[in-house]
Order: C-alpha cells, then structure tokens, then sequence
C-alpha cells in the first residue's frame, strides 16, 4: 500500500484524519457505488468497493488487523497481519451458540476490537439492517447500541506503526443507509464522526469514462485519434450526471452487448436510464407530426396562436434532441417543460391532452395532478410515495410509478400555484437532473418525459377586503396580457413563496394565453352544437339540424360569460340547448329521424326548444 492520503477521494481523507480523533466513524451516502482510488505503480485507478477502500485507506495508516461484519456473513478478519484479528472473531463467537448470528455477539466483538492492547479496527457492513425493526425495541440490537455508547465514552488509542504522528483509536466504522439508522444518543456526541460519501462528480465520472470508453464498440482509436476519442468520452462523463460509478460501468455494459456505437453513447445511456433501446423522440413520424403540429393543435385549441406557436417550438427543439442543450447534463432533463398561464377555460389542459396525443400517437398519454390537492405538505407522499417506516411505504407514489412504468408520457401538474411550496420542491431536482427518488429508494428518470405546469396567477388579485379583482380584463392587448401574468408569476415563485431557483428552471418556456375572443366563441359554439348532434345522433338514431338564428342566439348569450372562457361558452350551450333538447327528445317521441331546433325560448322555469 503506497499510494499517498492525498491522492485519495475527499471522504477517505477525512477518514484517514478522524482516525486518531474519533473512536467510532458512521458512513453513509453513496454506500454501493464503486470508489476509483489510485494505488502506484498502477497507471488506472482501480475500482473498488466502499468496504474495499476503507481497507486501503486503514493500510494506508498503518493498521494490519481489520474485522470486518455484516448481518449474512457474520465477521471476518480481512486484514489480519499476524491472526489476532480471526482470534477476536474466535473469541466473540465462543460466547454464543455455535449458529448464533452477528447481532448475539457484536457486543462481545465490539468490546474484543475497542479493548485489544494490538492496534485493530471493525467495519459493520450493512448496519442498518442489523435487526427488521426500525424503532430500536430489538433486544439484542439494544444491547450491541448501548455497548457501542459505553466503549465510545471509554476507548483508548493505541500506538499504530505508520505515518500518524499520534496514538490512534481502534476506530468502529458503522456503514449505515441514513444517520436516523442508528439513535440519536450513540451519533449525537462529538466522539462519532459522520462521514457521507458524495455522488460522483464530473472529474471521477471522467476518469471512469475514460478508463471504459475503449471497450466500446467503434470506438476510435486513441493514439491516432485522441481528439475524437476525448469528445466521447467528455460526452459519456456529461451525459451521466446524476448516476453512479457502479451505473456507468452497467451502461458500458449494455452498450457493449447491444452493440451500441460509441458515438451513440447517449442511446445506451437512455436505455440504462427507462429501460427501453428505442427513442420515440428520434422517430421520424414524430417529425412529421410536430410538423404539423401548428395546424393540428390549432384545430383543437381555438383562439390562442401565439401559445400554440411557442408550444410548437419546445415540442420541435425536443424532437431534435436540444431541450437544455446550453448545459452539460442536458440529456438527463425531460424532454420538454411548459408553464401554461392565463385565465380559466381558455384552453390549458386542452392543449397538454392535444400535445400528448400528437407526440405519443396514443391518448392515454397522459397523467394528471390537480395540485389543490396538494395544498398539505404531507401530501407529497402522494406523488413519490410514503417514507420508510409509514403505512404504504412499499406502494411507491402516483407520479414515480406512472413515469417508471411509462416514460414517454406528458405529465400535467393543473393549478401548480395551489401547491405547498415543499412539494414545489420535488420539481427542482425533476427540471435540473431529470430525476427523483421515491419513498422506496428507487430513482425514477423523467429523461423521457414532458412536463406540463398551468396557473391562473396574474389575472386577479385579491383586494384589502379580500374581494377577488380581476388584474387584466377581456379586451386588453394580448401583449399586455403577456406582461402582466409574466410579472405574476416571476412574483409568486420568488416572493410570495421565496422559490427563484423553481423560476429559473422553468426559463423561458412559460406560455401565455390569452381571452376568448367574440370571433373564437362563435367558432366554439359551433363546434359543441355539432358535437351535441353527432352525440344525439349516435345514442337516439335521430338527425338534429339546428337553424342560424338559434346559432346566433347561442353566440349573443354565450359572449356575455366570455369571462369564464370556453367553460363559459360550454355551460350556454348546455343551458340553453343541451337540457331543453334532452328533455323534449325524453318527453315527445319524434315523429320522424330528423328534426330541426327552430328556436330556443326562455320560460319561468328554464329554457325550451322548438322543434320542428
């Protein structure tokens, strides 16, 4: 062992400095990754566990005897330079039944190690899975905890032939999934020392790129081609953040059996990532349709040209791969984030239900949260699933496990300024990194996916009374329109709710509608008339034909709720034409299959038609 402390990993360093200040060490973090240490002469790093490289480092320092335990094994001596190690495993186990498991005699090994006149340090593996309970009621757990506590308070240091210039403790490592995993008596002191190992950053996912990138099919060669060759590997090391060391290696892997090129690393990456080879957003339907997307969604959308023709851009900058391409992480984003803002009923989620059946082909691509139900902070459980130690914490959560099982979906969050800002804060890691964990512990990648947010913020306020005014009125500019909600909505994440950096992701994809216009509710009316009578048609077998003057008449009563956007022109239309027809159909048997709505007249009680 000759590397120098310094050529190591941040959090090995500072283990290798807390080993002569605290007799007992708890790791936690990024516990299964892979650790690159460099050890001369060797010209590569190598990989090695966590386990692995706490031995490195405890040779490093000049310990020879190292036990280490975990709850299936049980204990070993895996440094053990004159078998005093494998003695203190012997003894431990000779205080117990022959099948006993680690957790009857870890007090006995706990006091062996702590109290051996030789220098010798424990590594507890799997630490937190000691005992099945969560709460520490376990008896034998208890004991092992308390014993811990006792030799903490009580260890001494003891002289270690190796570069510290002190006595060093014979230090207990508990490698634990999260600090709560043990009681807050035993961490809480200045004598244990937390040590979290970090997810790999830029500089080590490089190094492993490139210690992996020359197994890759077609891959250049890197004495002939090293410009080549480092572009890939810069792109691989990019396009990996988020992941770990052990899913890098994995990627490789795949690439390698599926025969992915290396230039087309970003396809192994995405296959690692939603589990699925093919790339929907690199179909070239898909180009086509979006090619028309300008035509189609108009036709479904009425009156808003300039949200369409924005929402157009962002679906025709993902399908050439480029959402977020002004960062190096960029393929680890979603596909595509929209902020649909302005009044109601004027065709928000229509357009996200329209944009998800352009893109997806299909109209099940499509998942809903109307975030006034996620008012509570505890309702966060809801989308990505309850914690550890809570009823349903095995279900997962509605948005985690409608993403992992379905990726290339378009996810529609209604109302997002309804929500609690701390499950806003689910969407901070969702727009940067493309990803969340959910309460299982499994990460969810949201690469594929687009992300839809509509709000109402900026079309009223409420006054010192508490009376709901309207802030922009039907009939102002639409470009006025656009500041005015553009102002709200920047005021709300960063003021009202002290979210800047959620503003920041979204960037500059905040759509803006405006108001229904007369000319778009008439067209609007024709459209439900003509559905009222295909739907009278396919369910009674009779042909309804409806005269202009009761078309203009729906029109006149239908601008005077234009506040209320096209709910407004729907609900007339139901009113006014839906019921009374529904009732004279039900009542008077037509005399023929075809009749013709002349008139729609205002009674005491209702509205009635005349059919002739």
């Amino acid at each position: 062992m000759n590397a120098e402390p310094d050529q190591l990993p941040a959090w090995l360093r500072e283990i290798d400095v807390a080993l002569a200040a605290n007799p007992q060490l708890l790791i936690t973090g990024n516990l299964h990754d892979i650790v690159l240490v460099a050890i001369p002469p060797a010209p590569m790093p190598r990989m090695l566990s966590v386990v692995d490289a706490l031995l490195h480092v405890l040779g490093l320092a000049g310990h020879t005897r190292v036990v280490v335990a975990d709850p299936v094994d049980g204990a070993r001596a895996a440094l053990d330079a004159d078998g005093v190690a494998a003695q203190l495993v012997r003894t431990a186990r000779a205080k117990t039944d022959a099948d006993a498991n680690l957790l009857d005699y870890l007090p006995a090994l706990l006091q062996g190690v702590v109290h051996a006149p030789q220098p010798c340090c424990l590594v507890i593996d799997g630490a937190s899975r000691l005992s099945p309970t969560v709460d520490f009621t376990d008896e034998a757990l208890h004991r092992a905890l308390i014993t811990a506590h006792k030799l903490m308070l009580t260890a001494k240091r003891v002289e270690v032939p190796g570069p510290h210039r002190t006595a060093l403790y014979n230090t207990v490592f508990w490698l634990l999934d999260r600090e709560g995993d043990l009681p807050h008596w035993l961490i809480g002191g200045e004598l244990a020392r937390v040590v979290s190992i970090p997810a790999p950053g830029l500089r080590q996912r490089l190094t492993l790129a490139g210690m992996l990138a020359g197994s890759l099919p077609e891959i250049p060669d890197r004495a002939t081609r090293a410009t080549e060759f480092d572009a890939i590997v810069a792109r691989y090391a990019a396009r990996t953040s988020g992941l770990t060391l052990h899913s890098i290696r994995e990627i490789n892997r795949l690439a390698i059996d599926r025969r992915i090129p290396a230039v087309d690393i970003d396809d192994a990456i995405r296959t690692f990532r939603v589990g699925i080879p093919d790339n929907p957003w690199q179909d070239p339907a898909l180009r086509e349709r979006i090619r028309l997307g300008p035509t189609v969604l108009a036709e479904k959308v009425k009156g808003q040209p300039a949200a369409v023709r924005k929402s157009v851009d962002i679906l025709i900058r993902s399908a050439l791969g480029l959402s977020g391409a002004q960062t190096t992480s960029s393929s680890a984003r979603p596909q595509g984030v929209l902020f649909f803002a302005g009044p109601t009923g004027v065709g928000k989620t229509e357009l996200a239900k329209s944009i998800a059946e352009l893109v997806f082909g299909r109209d099940d691509a499509f998942i809903r949260f109307d975030m006034s139900e996620f008012s509570a902070e505890h309702a966060e459980a809801r989308l990505i699933g309850a914690p550890p130690g809570y009823s349903g914490h095995n279900a997962g959560g509605e948005l985690t496990n409608a993403i992992r099982q379905q990726p290339f979906q378009l996810a529609l969050f209604d109302e997002i300024e309804k929500a609690h800002p701390r499950i806003l804060d689910k969407f901070l890691q969702i727009l940067e990194d493309g990803r969340l964990t959910d309460g299982t512990g499994a990460t969810v990648f949201f690469s594929e996916t687009l992300l839809v947010f509509t709000s109402n913020l900026g079309v009223y306020r409420t006054d010192d009374q508490g009376i709901r005014v309207p802030v922009v009125t039907r009939g102002t500019a639409y470009r006025e329109v656009e500041r005015t909600i553009r102002a709200a909505v920047g005021e709300h994440f960063t003021k009202e709710i002290g979210r800047p950096e959620l503003l920041n992701r979204i960037g500059d994809n905040i759509v803006v509608f405006d108001f229904i216009d007369e000319t778009t509710a008439r067209e609007l009316v024709g459209i439900f008339v003509e559905n009222v009578c295909a739907r009278v048609l396919a369910v009674t077998g009779v042909t309804v034909a409806v005269d202009k003057l009761v078309l203009d008449q729906l029109h006149r009563a239908a601008v005077d709720k234009l506040d209320f956007g096209g709910r407004g022109v729907g609900s007339t239309v139901e009113s006014m034409l839906v019921n009374p027809l529904a009732r004279a159909l039900f009542e008077v048997a037509p005399r023929s299959d075809a009749v013709t709505i002349t008139g729609i007249v205002e009674t005491e009680e209702s509205w009635a038609v005349a059919l002739a």
